[in-house]
């Protein structure tokens, strides 16, 4: 019990349970890998001048480099049924706390990775192969203290088939667990404001929407999650092309840290993350990056404990009478600023940008960066790009810089670098968006196709036949009994199966299609519409599609599994095979 209640701190998405290691079975040394000492003081000087808005994510940690995988380090420990266990304790001196990214990261189903500190008072995991993702990356959340262990269990069925490789260590010589004069949780300006105070009142599903983001393994940087046309849950977060360019597999997101108080708590509070992402679009013109969150939901949404919410928007190039932020200034809790004045249009670095006038009620910092900007209606006009604000500037120094969302819809005009394409599939043409609560209902008939769950969108596969499987979202007041689903392959003719059942409101079903037979090789688009849900209407049809692209190869020979390979072809692999 008592290990149960110190493991609430953080909870980054994963199926739980108790580490193998902790059993008193396990009885092994275990390897260590120490960390170089290096100069924190001389880092925490850079950071003077690394850590201003809109330099890039506020640094927290230092980054190490490392090469560290069950093939050259760590120790084994083997069960009397065939099942091993592989463990590595990694130390750094005196950091506050340590993270890793992963270069490589692939477990087989039934594997099961947990990473916690030596006094086993933080664990995160069980992590498994519903976190693997198609770049193969992985990260970690923080875990407190200068001394952690790697812990990865692989049954005997699954011997060898697991494969992962530790790429940074990151040590944080910034401490975001209690407060301290190095800056993190609890250190932010004393005109900043709790989202829990009188100030947020009616702000609360915009509040759910903000996240922390970790980029780099070291920097923090703030985002929102943002509603699209469709309203279907797509975790899109808007951030600032300047918190990262690359590596967006390993960025972590982290949801709730905030106060339940208006004052600060004593401690750090509880909050979900997840681990993941590739990047939909970004430009410099308005400093916007929309990335799309993929680690641990395989196509699905965000758990629904997470209680989130998709910030609405507004793409009019229209001042706003009055602007709010929500924000996670120097990496500490979650914040809320407010400026009762209108925005003016400015530019930052060539970026078009809304400037808030003077601030009002708190401001920004480092670790800002990213965080939306609203306009009285409530809906996103902007996200953070830089400013000289801080608690206890004068007046005049008051302002920040925020990259015009009016500006990103459009981008670059091609899809990696506008807003439209992804936040308005359905090409409605809206100008304005309020926001969808994912467990929230409104409208009285509203089936929606979730997601694709067979084939995965860019699958490779030698059978030329398909047997589809789709997931259905009551998203409706009303119970559905029947609705139909036309399947097209390459634009021909639709192909209906016809459901019937009962289920009810804000539930969901996984759907096995009639197979498709007869593919010949090559590139593939299928198209499933859900259509006529209850023999009625549906009101709100722009979640009603979705599309996939898949291969079909044709391999000649055939191989047959087992397959050895000398490694002694030109090249190599050779022909016809797909890594």
């Amino acid at each position: 019990m008592l290990l149960a209640c110190s493991q609430t701190v953080s909870a980054q998405f994963s199926i739980g349970g108790t580490p193998k290691g902790f059993s008193p079975k396990v009885n092994q040394s275990i390897e260590i890998a120490k960390m170089p000492a290096f100069d924190v003081d001389a880092m925490l000087h850079e950071d003077e001048t690394l850590n201003i808005k809109g330099n890039g994510p506020y640094r927290f940690g230092k980054n190490f480099d490392v090469n560290l995988n069950p093939n050259n380090s760590g120790s084994w420990f083997t069960y009397p049924n065939g099942d091993r266990l592989w463990q590595l304790q990694i130390s750094s001196s005196s950091a506050y706390s340590i993270n890793l990214q992963f270069s490589y990261y692939q477990l087989p189903p039934d594997a099961e990775m947990f990473v916690y500190n030596l006094s086993r008072t933080m664990v995160v995991g069980a992590f498994t192969h519903l976190n693997n993702q198609d770049d193969h990356l992985f990260a970690t959340d923080l875990v407190q203290g200068d001394q952690i262990i790697v812990e990865y269990f692989e049954p005997k069925h699954v011997s060898g088939m697991g494969s992962f490789n530790i790429s940074t260590v990151t040590h944080a010589y910034r401490n975001i667990f209690s407060e301290d004069f190095t800056k993190g949780f609890g250190t932010s300006g004393a005109c900043q404001n709790n989202v829990a105070c009188p100030l947020a009142t009616g702000w609360e599903d915009q509040i759910k929407s903000s996240v922390m983001l970790v980029s780099g393994g070291n920097g923090f940087c703030s985002g929102s999650l943002v509603n699209n046309t469709a309203q279907d849950g797509k975790p899109y977060v808007l951030t600032a092309n300047h918190c990262g360019s690359s590596g967006f597999g390993s960025w972590v997101f982290r949801f709730n840290w905030q106060s339940a108080t208006c004052n600060n708590p004593s401690s750090s509070p509880s909050f979900q993350s997840l681990t993941g992402s590739v990047q939909r679009a970004s430009s410099a013109g308005s400093d916007f990056s929309l990335v799309e969150i993929t680690g641990g939901l395989s196509n699905g949404p965000i758990p629904a404990n997470y209680n989130v919410y998709f910030s609405g928007w507004s793409n009019l190039n229209v001042p706003a009478d009055s602007a709010y932020g929500i924000h996670h200034p120097d990496g500490d809790i979650k914040k809320f600023s407010a400026a009762t004045n209108a925005t003016q249009s400015s530019t930052m670095s060539g970026a078009q940008c809304w400037r808030v006038g003077q601030w009002t009620s708190g401001c920004t910092e480092g670790g800002s960066s990213g965080s939306p900007l609203y306009d009285q209606n409530k809906r996103i006009v902007g996200q953070l790009y830089g400013g000289p604000s801080y608690c206890g500037a004068p007046p005049s120094s008051m302002f920040d810089n925020y990259g015009k969302f009016s500006t990103s819809w459009l981008g670059g005009g091609t899809n990696s670098t506008q807003l439209k394409f992804w936040l308005d599939p359905s090409n409605s043409g809206a100008t304005v968006l309020d926001g969808y609560d994912p467990n929230g209902i409104v409208l009285a008939l509203d089936a929606s196709i979730l997601n694709v769950v067979t084939p995965v969108d860019g699958f490779t596969t030698c059978n030329t036949s398909i047997t589809p499987t789709v997931t259905v979202k009551n998203n409706g007041q009303t119970a559905l009994t029947t609705f139909t689903i036309n399947t097209t392959i390459n634009g021909g003719t639709a192909i209906p199966f016809n459901w019937t059942g009962n289920l009810a409101s804000g539930q969901t079903t996984a759907i096995n299609l009639p197979a498709i037979t007869g593919l010949s090789a090559g590139n593939q688009t299928l198209v499933f519409e859900l259509i006529n849900p209850n023999n009625g209407t549906d009101l709100n049809t722009a979640n009603n599609q979705r599309t996939v692209n898949f291969t079909i190869v044709n391999p000649t020979p055939l191989a047959t599994i087992p397959v050895f390979q000398g490694a002694e072809t030109t090249p190599f692999p050779g022909n016809n095979w797909s890594i």
